[in-house]
């Protein structure tokens, strides 16, 4: 690879004095999914969520790095976008389902032509982390998520190079360093011609103009491995028909804050993922560790075994998760070969191939979402200032919902297991709650990358 000479301006939209997220399709698919559903559900639509940011990476200090001016700009430049265009709208019509049937409602469309974001908080906690908090109905508070991750990312990128008063020539030894770094992982792929993957890596990405550059590359480079992006607008630059679909953790999270009662609780769960699958026929995608994944899978409705067509494994071992599942598939009579498995947490190009390798032949289709080692692949590319504390890389920090207001108005902890103990959050003793009704084995306690 010929090595270019880059600046910060070609990377950051902040150096240029833009907004790094200035067009509300600068997000992920599924975002929008997941609102054409819950727009049709009166009793999820209208429950106030409060969404908060947290730093889970120790080695990380966001406040020290990022001056609160710069933050509080770049989210009020997003905050003044009113609404989609037109041309916006035309795009998002023009998706479709696998039955060849739009993807999103009409409904969901004018929703998003007349749609603003709402407010936000913000503070820096104990940890010297800006903490972020969102409080508004899950219908128009549920964008915020990736934006804010958007932001709080390019951002402390950007910064610590002003900080550290980086020369050009030196931040271009970073940006060759991460780009050859892509072309060694295409090299990879290219040994594994049937091995297909998905590039997720919006919400951590190093910054916009990174992600497109990343994903032209990609998608130039492997024409019939790199499926394409989630990321709506990208899709949309590059003339794909459709993102790359999900549905995420928080569908589960915020009904199931609703009730007290474990029966109940446990019902609510299946029956999202049995409505999300009446919603998006042919999009029935199981994201089992949410409340563990042993337990889903012991526990898992008929209907909801027979009729899912993808499963994606978001915080186990991959080499571990697709054995159970396939061997959930079998005891359910179920074949194998009928379904999508999908690992999605902490990938690269090296061991997506040893995954592939070893269970391509067990499943009808194997494919990777990959994202942050893709977008961000920074760690180690710039040493650690002696002085200081914090990093130059890639960080795991989240936006997810922590607390729901109940229709009597009090409100109530949101609860994520995850297959990886580290990863539970919120309030401990609904966390403890929760890990009562839903302890199966198979959980481990790992560092969390991102």
């Amino acid at each position: 690879m010929r090595n270019n000479l880059y600046t910060p301006t070609d990377i950051f939209a902040v150096a240029r004095n833009e907004a790094e997220v200035d067009n509300l399709l600068n997000t992920d698919i599924y975002k929008f999914m997941m609102l054409d559903f819950i727009l049709t559900k009166p009793e999820y639509k209208d429950i106030v969520v409060k969404w908060k940011m947290t730093v889970r990476s120790k080695d990380v200090k966001t406040a020290n790095v990022i001056p609160k001016e710069s933050l509080i700009e770049q989210l009020e430049f997003t905050k003044s976008i009113k609404w989609i265009s037109e041309a916006d709208a035309s795009y998002l019509r023009w998706m479709t389902r696998p039955d060849g049937q739009r993807l999103l409602k009409e409904e969901t469309i004018q929703f998003l032509r007349n749609f603003k974001l709402t407010e936000y908080k913000i503070w820096i906690d104990e940890t010297q982390n800006y903490e972020l908090e969102f409080i508004w109905p899950w219908s128009t508070s549920i964008l915020w998520e990736i934006y804010g991750l958007k932001i709080i990312n390019s951002l402390y990128l950007y910064h610590y190079t002003k900080k550290e008063k980086l020369t050009n020539v030196e931040f271009n030894q970073i940006i060759n360093e991460t780009l050859n770094r892509l072309y060694k992982d295409i090299k990879i792929f290219k040994e594994n011609p049937e091995l297909t993957f998905s590039e997720f890596g919006t919400r951590r990405s190093a910054s916009t103009d990174f992600q497109r550059m990343v994903f032209d590359i990609l998608s130039s480079s492997l024409p019939n491995q790199c499926l394409g992006t989630s990321n709506v607008l990208l899709s949309r630059e590059f003339w794909l028909a459709n993102p790359r679909w999900t549905n995420a953790h928080e569908l589960r999270m915020i009904p199931t804050a609703l009730y007290d009662e474990p029966k109940k609780i446990v019902e609510t769960m299946y029956d999202v993922d049995r409505q999300w699958a009446k919603h998006f026929p042919g999009l029935s995608i199981l994201l089992p560790d949410t409340y563990w994944s042993s337990f889903y899978f012991k526990n898992a409705p008929k209907d909801i075994i027979e009729n899912h067509n993808w499963c994606r494994f978001d915080s186990k071992d991959p080499l571990i998760a697709i054995p159970e599942y396939i061997d959930f598939l079998l005891k359910n009579w179920q074949d194998p070969k009928t379904k999508i498995a999908i690992p999605s947490d902490w990938l690269d190009a090296r061991n997506s191939s040893e995954i592939w390798k070893s269970q391509k032949d067990n499943v009808w289709k194997l494919t990777f979402w990959i994202g942050t080692n893709l977008t961000n692949n920074t760690k180690w590319t710039w040493p650690r200032a002696k002085e200081n504390l914090w990093p130059f890389w890639s960080f795991s920090v989240v936006v997810k919902p922590s607390e729901i207001q109940r229709p009597d108005w009090s409100w109530m902890s949101c609860v994520k297991l995850s297959d990886n103990f580290t990863k539970a959050t919120w309030e401990e003793k609904r966390v403890q709650f929760f890990k009562e009704i839903f302890w199966e084995s198979g959980v481990e306690k790992k560092e969390v990358f991102v």
